[in-house]
């Protein structure tokens, strides 16, 4: 008995182990190495492509078998494998499918002139017609789309199977799927499909979207990050000279200015289904420009793309990111139109470095196109209705259903995915990757957040050394109900500060949503000009935990805010605030704000009540979205925004001091400008109406910290410039590698560089003077005293980018200068420096 269970345990571990490492090398009969060759089992699903230099690896759980290899235009070879197998050195000859012309050619050491090129040819006849074919030619069409998008971990190997897994190892071992290198192992955490009908009339330019259905499992609940991560993946218009990509202007292998960026290999010419194919490779001259390498099959006589694979360099160093993968496939008809029938995109993004070998996220985003019906209109009426997602439960579908839809077998995914969600490792990792994106750490048991972790601790002469707790329920990230709030505490005022705002989704269609806040805080008052929707003070010059010089210039204040937002559209907002602030000096001793009732009165007063309405228009045609709750997140594309506000002070009601008018708007346009980078430009101006104190001023946004804050000048102190009229600039010109990768030795260090120029003009009424000049409080401190930038302010710069260690560059340096100007003669102004380094922290996705 003893002797057949041992026997049993044998066969058992045999089984479980039976499975094999393959690893080679594929090159031709000139043993050049052959790239995105097809290496699989034969009868099996797998296998895996070779890289750029022919090698490939990956783990069979067969234990022996056939391994075809095969390329197009070379025959297919056949190898039987089994444990013994050793390093494989294959050679693939010409397949007797190629034309009587076979043209290899090698990438040159020294560049080859455009016109000696052998791909000049073919490309040229490419730019004649890239805007010439596909649907476009055609009035009328639609088509079915199928989308999914998974995210998981990669590059995993069985210790940490096992530490997840524990006594459901084995079991797990054997479904779990092998990473895209075929050794290591991969565990999909989250995984959504999307069936939509897509409908086109190019006569009026109309385009109409349908969803069908929709479903998701998995762990992308727990915040926004990995809807901006899958965001990052929108539609590739290879076809256009410029690919935006992570708000940064890629060259495509395709524009009309390639060969400036671009080597391109004819590697060969094949004839499939009676149609000739060529296949050009292309590659980055300089490895850190922001570009691709790849290839592409082209169909002769109409020049269109049949396949299209290409990924983004290395040395491109985006952050966090690995590798950018994207592959098109395309059908051809009628010999012009070609028609997408495949889009599949992934991203591999790592947290420290790219070293192969380290543990990252997987995130791949494939969407099938099918059932094309060309040329048949429908009523032009139809094509104007939008069907808009309102709902997350909105095109929730049966499980019948997407028996019939999938176009793959997701049901072991999805019952992976269920397993593994609930494992502790798996929720920290994802807990984790969301708390560095969003700053807050997540309660599951409370459904609660805590943070954000950058405003925990500040300083400042008034509070002293000043800790904060904030929070927000958060249960997904389509919660119609949302909580949050702070408390702060101040070493040295020894004083509790706190708020809390309640935001509730009215109506999801149109959408409405309405809110409440009270906050009794401190607040730096002149670090932005003017907000339309955030309740709760939030400003850089409270919470900054280093700065220059001296920051008295603080105000308490004690605020009930409401706010009312309609959306007409997802970019389209108009919304009306009523708010009640009472604000005085945080340090009436050294910053005062007292302030005459009527001009020329000897009696002042050191406090404002101001009682005041705000109707705002937002417009941002073009920016991405996410959320579908009382609060939304907004992606890190290029568009532009406008906002308009109009604001109107009471007095009398509920006490309000001051009547007045005010006007503003704010315009910001980033601009790309292709391969010499992107600039990002904002405008914005205002006017108050009517006689108002130093508090209800408009302030030229100072900066005293040593960061880099966006729209400040960070030159000034707080309160140099108060205006009732103004208007200022802010230009940054990113080059994005443009100018530093063509410099030898200087381009190993993939930084960036960058130029700023900043600028603000403004003016102070007669009447407004009156009421704060020469106002002496009961310490015996002068008021502020009014100096408006009546001649141009402006600071100018440049400076580095993309700094820091593998994968994390996220830091920026600049050096910056500025124009001369009068101080304001108060007595606790500090010195404004003439020139300054300053440290930013731009984010990467």
């Amino acid at each position: 008995m003893k002797v057949k269970i041992s026997a049993l345990l044998m066969f058992m571990s045999l089984v479980i182990n039976a499975q094999i490492i393959l690893r080679g090398t594929v090159v031709d009969e000139y043993e050049s190495p052959l790239p995105f060759v097809n290496v699989i089992i034969k009868g099996t699903t797998q296998g895996t492509t070779t890289d750029d230099e022919g090698r490939f690896a990956f783990r069979t759980k067969k234990n022996r078998g056939v391994l075809e290899i095969s390329f197009v235009g070379f025959q297919t070879q056949t190898i039987k494998v089994s444990p013994k197998t050793k390093y494989l050195n294959i050679v693939l000859k010409e397949g007797t499918d190629v034309l009587e012309e076979v043209i290899v050619v090698t990438k040159p050491k020294k560049r080859l002139k455009k016109k000696e090129n052998p791909a000049y040819r073919i490309l040229k006849e490419i730019w004649k017609r890239k805007r010439k074919n596909g649907v476009d030619l055609v009035n009328h069409y639609q088509f079915k789309k199928h989308k999914t998008i998974e995210i998981g971990l990669n590059n995993l190997d069985t210790a940490f199977i096992k530490s997840i897994f524990k006594d459901q190892y084995q079991q797990a071992i054997s479904e779990i799927q092998y990473d895209s290198d075929g050794i290591n192992y991969y565990i999909p955490i989250y995984l959504s499909e999307q069936v939509s009908n897509v409908y086109g009339n190019n006569s009026s330019n109309k385009l109409r979207e349908d969803i069908e259905a929709e479903k998701a499992e998995g762990l992308g609940a727990q915040g926004f990050v990995f809807d901006r991560m899958a965001m990052t993946f929108q539609n590739i218009d290879v076809f256009r000279n410029n690919i935006t990509l992570l708000r940064k202007s890629f060259v495509s292998p395709l524009s009309t200015d390639g060969f400036a960026t671009y080597d391109y290999v004819l590697y060969d010419s094949i004839v499939k289904n009676d149609k000739k194919l060529y296949n050009i490779y292309f590659f980055p001259i300089r490895d850190q420009d922001l570009a691709f390498k790849g290839n592409f099959w082209v169909a002769d006589e109409a020049y269109t793309i049949k396949k299209l694979r290409m990924q983004v360099v290395k040395g491109a160093n985006l952050n966090f990111v690995r590798g950018l993968t994207f592959e098109k496939e395309f059908e051809i008809r009628n010999d012009s139109i070609y028609i997408p029938t495949k889009n599949a995109y992934e991203g591999d993004f790592t947290f420290l470095d790219k070293n192969d070998a380290n543990k990252g996220l997987t995130i791949k985003k494939t969407i099938n196109y099918e059932d094309y019906l060309l040329d048949k209109p429908l009523p032009e009426s139809f094509y104007d209705f939008k069907n808009v997602k309102i709902r997350p439960d909105q095109y929730y579908k049966s499980d019948e259903y997407w028996k019939k839809e999938e176009k793959e077998d997701y049901k072991d995914t999805y019952k992976l995915i269920t397993s593994v969600k609930s494992k502790k490792r798996i929720k920290k990792i994802t807990g984790f990757i969301n708390t560095i994106s969003s700053g807050y750490i997540n309660v599951d048991a409370l459904n609660i957040q805590f943070g954000p972790f950058w405003t925990a601790l500040a300083n400042n002469e008034v509070e002293g050394l000043r800790t904060r707790i904030g929070f927000r329920t958060f249960k997904t990230k389509d919660d119609r109900v949302r909580l949050s709030g702070h408390v702060a505490y101040g070493t040295k005022d020894k004083e509790f500060k706190y708020g809390l705002e309640a935001k509730y989704l009215l109506s999801y269609s149109p959408r409405i949503s309405v809110s409440a806040a009270y906050q009794k805080d401190i607040e730096q008052l002149g670090s932005s000009l003017f907000n339309t929707t955030q309740l709760l003070g939030n400003t850089f010059g409270s919470t900054a935990l280093f700065s220059r010089g001296n920051n008295f210039f603080l105000s308490n204040v004690e605020k009930y805010a409401t706010n009312f937002d309609y959306a007409i559209n997802n970019n389209l907002r108009i919304g009306f605030n009523l708010s009640h602030s009472r604000i005085s000096s945080a340090s009436p001793e050294n910053f005062s704000v007292s302030y005459r009732v009527n001009p020329g009165d000897v009696n002042f007063v050191s406090s404002v009540t101001d009682v005041a309405s705000d109707i705002y228009v937002s417009f941002t045609p073009g920016r991405f979205v996410y959320g579908l709750g009382v609060e939304q997140r907004y992606g890190r594309n290029i568009f532009p925004s406008i906002v308009l506000n109009y604001r109107h002070g009471y007095k009398g009601v509920l006490n309000g001091t001051h009547d007045y008018d005010r006007i503003q708007l704010k315009y910001n346009q980033p601009i790309l400008l292709g391969k010499f980078g992107l600039l990002d430009t904002t405008v914005e101006g205002g006017k108050t109406f009517g006689q108002v104190p130093v508090s209800l001023m408009n302030v030229i946004p100072a900066n005293q910290s040593f960061s880099l804050v966006p729209n400040t000048f960070s030159l000034l102190n707080f309160y140099d410039f108060v205006t009732d009229t103004y208007i200022s600039t802010h230009l940054e010109h990113h080059f994005n590698g443009f100018i530093l990768n063509r410099i030898p030795f200087v381009r190993k260090l993939n930084l960036r560089s960058l130029l700023t120029f900043r600028a603000a003009y403004g003016t102070v009424s007669n009447a407004n003077r009156a009421l704060n000049d020469g106002v002496i409080n009961s310490v015996g401190t002068e008021n502020i005293q009014y100096n408006a930038p009546n001649k141009v302010y402006y600071e100018y710069g440049f400076g580095f980018e993309n700094i820091g260690y593998g994968n994390l560059r996220f830091l920026r340096v600049d050096a910056i200068w500025r124009s001369d100007y009068r101080a304001p003669a108060n007595s606790i102004a500090v010195p404004t420096p003439k020139f300054a380094i300053r440290i930013g922290i731009k984010p990467g996705l």
